[in-house]
């Protein structure tokens, strides 16, 4: 992923609009690349604080820690996605496979 496809996914990613994909990718890049966490940093620091404006909380949170936790659910997300993805698949296989041996089973005591 280039910088520019990166900065272009930064609202989409803190309006939660990207897929599993393109936030693997958005995450690899932002964690590889100073200048653009520097940029997701700003414009998430933007973006929260407005929301704490239009909302009674106390605005003495740390933007920096709330990003940081931000990634780090995004990260498990697609992690836990992935996984997710590899027992569907595995679980698949099993259950193919023992029907192929009740199959084959019920043939032979014919």
């Amino acid at each position: 992923m280039t910088c520019k496809e990166a900065e272009q996914m930064v609202m989409p990613y803190i309006n939660d609009e990207l897929t599993d994909r393109e936030l693997e990718a958005f995450l690899d890049h932002v964690y590889s690349c100073k200048s653009c966490y520097e940029e997701l940093e700003i414009y998430y620091t933007l973006y929260a604080g407005l929301a704490q404006l239009d909302s009674d909380e106390d605005g003495n949170q740390d933007m920096h820690s709330l990003l940081e936790e931000a990634l780090y659910a995004s990260d498990q997300r697609v992690r836990g996605r992935k996984l997710f993805h590899i027992y569907y698949a595995l679980s698949q296989v099993l259950a193919m496979a023992a029907l192929t041996a009740i199959i084959v089973t019920e043939i032979l005591k014919l």
